[in-house]
């Protein structure tokens, strides 16, 4: 007998109205977590080569989602990986660098101060007086 969701409370509309599309994504996302969690342990316990060698749509699904998963993982790890390089760069910056770099928001205050200073350093070097 061929598996389906046997769900039919979904809402009328079009598949396009985001709050459906949130719903089945949602719930695509659930049967596969059970997927992929019946297919870890039956590979733990040795039983999936049975499954995965006489079944083509789980063999495809399961090779299909381990690949997605290492492909998520490695995302992940770079993710982190970028952002803790970043956080060490950001440490060895001074305040005044990070200002410098646009890394830190000043206050109007701030900001009016860092503008007065920069125009007279601009008009020294002009010679230009007060």
């Amino acid at each position: 007998m061929p598996c389906r969701s046997y769900e039919d409370d979904y809402r009328s509309g079009e598949p396009t109205d985001s709050w459906q599309y949130k719903e089945l994504k949602a719930n695509n996302d659930k049967l596969a977590r059970i997927a992929c969690k019946a297919m870890t342990e039956l590979v733990k316990s040795g039983y999936a080569d049975f499954l995965v060698l006489k079944d083509d749509e789980v063999r495809d699904w399961w090779e299909k989602h381990q690949e997605a998963d290492r492909k998520a993982r490695e995302k992940e790890e770079r993710k982190k990986q970028v952002a803790k390089t970043r956080r060490e760069a950001l440490k060895k910056l001074s305040d005044e660098e990070k200002i410098a770099l646009g890394l830190t928001k000043l206050s109007k205050k701030e900001q009016t101060e860092m503008l007065e200073d920069a125009l007279e350093e601009v008009a020294k070097t002009l010679g230009v007086k007060k």
